[in-house]
């Protein structure tokens, strides 16, 4: 059976970040070696590889004909633990991890039963048309009365969060309700979009299809791979666990930041959706709501910065992009400082584990 395995390979400690130049030789090394493999064992061959080497490493995919999925992935260990120790370049380097993924056509076969439930549920509401206005008033009033449920839940905040004074009604109640309950959603819309990254191994620069990952600052999505989508899931729950807490505490990174930003864009779209609140009116509470909560991560500005490019659209020199990147960091933007604290504690206070060695 073919497996697809995902290796991550991790340089040396002394070695905080690859240049680009290195990282092209990392690759080159890799693709060198990996072409001469072919079987591992008598029952295990190598089919194809896929590289990709970043900042803080590298990723490999193997396609790996094998009887089951530990033997699987113990081959592609022991295939690029002899690269490593076969390769003077590679010194010091180690597998992090290596294990199975659904492979392509499995992924594809998901994506395919699913859109023919979606076409199975799109006719069978169709054959009710002629009940649409009924229905959609009910389905008006059953998100009028979910919402107004959650919104005790935002506990940080309340409704009068979403108003410019006096008592809260209704509108702010389904703000605050629709705030929780597009948690759900956007936490949902990572887990897929994550899934479809790693799958194939690409990026979102490179991706089509991804349901959320696509809202962030374009400027980066050439970086926003599957390693990062994990990341920024656990940034995102993080900052959407302390909209249930007594006292808030607003954004320490500028990934919170964008997470929090989606949250906020899908209960607007779900109230307008559910025909609760138009896109201007949720605008004005929201932007009540984002006074409060997002004290002064300059986290807009990303939207707005525009990578220089040649006429061909290729990325201009390396030596253009490095002075924007230098004045993203003077103001705590640049991408490998979304997940460091901005408010001067150290990187692993109040930090999960698994960021600390972004």
């Amino acid at each position: 059976m073919d497996y697809a395995v995902t290796a991550e390979l991790e340089p040396p400690v002394a070695v905080s970040e690859l240049d680009a130049l290195q990282q092209e030789g990392i690759a080159a090394v890799l693709d060198r070696h990996l072409a001469m493999v072919e079987g591992v064992a008598d029952d295990i061959d190598v089919l194809d590889y896929r590289i990709e080497v970043h900042p803080r490493g590298a990723s490999v995919v193997l396609a790996v004909d094998a009887p089951s999925l530990s033997s699987a992935e113990q081959a592609a260990a022991a295939v690029l633990d002899e690269l490593i120790g076969e390769s003077d370049v590679l010194t010091g380097w180690a597998v992090a991890h290596s294990e199975v993924r659904i492979t392509e056509d499995d992924f594809n076969r998901r994506l395919a039963e699913a859109d023919d439930e979606l076409e199975a549920a799109v006719e069978e509401a169709l054959d009710g048309a002629a009940e649409e206005v009924e229905e959609t008033a009910l389905d008006a009033e059953h998100w009028r009365e979910r919402l107004g449920s959650l919104a005790a839940r935002l506990r940080a905040f309340g409704p009068e969060a979403f108003g410019r004074g006096g008592q809260p009604g209704e509108g702010e109640r389904l703000a605050a309700g629709a705030l929780v309950h597009a948690v759900r959603v956007v936490t949902d819309e990572i887990f897929y979009d994550e899934l479809a990254l790693a799958v194939n191994n690409a990026t979102v620069a490179d991706a089509v299809g991804l349901l959320v990952l696509e809202e962030l600052p374009p400027c980066y999505d050439h970086r926003y791979d599957s390693l990062f989508a994990r990341s920024f899931l656990l940034a995102t729950a993080a900052v959407a666990v302390r909209l249930t807490e007594p006292a808030w505490t607003p954004p320490r990174t500028v990934a919170e930041s964008l997470g929090l930003r989606l949250v906020v864009n899908e209960a607007r779209v779900m109230l307008e959706a559910a025909e609760l609140m138009d896109w201007e009116t949720s605008e004005a509470a929201f932007g009540a709501f984002a006074d409060r909560a997002f004290a002064d991560l300059d986290h807009e500005e990303l939207y707005e910065v525009a990578l220089p490019l040649a006429d061909d659209g290729e990325l201009e020199t390396v030596e253009q992009v490095g002075k924007l990147e230098a004045e993203l960091r003077s103001r705590g933007l640049a991408f490998d400082q979304w997940f460091t604290p901005r408010d001067g504690s150290a990187r692993e206070q109040g930090t999960h584990p698994y960021l600390w060695s972004l």
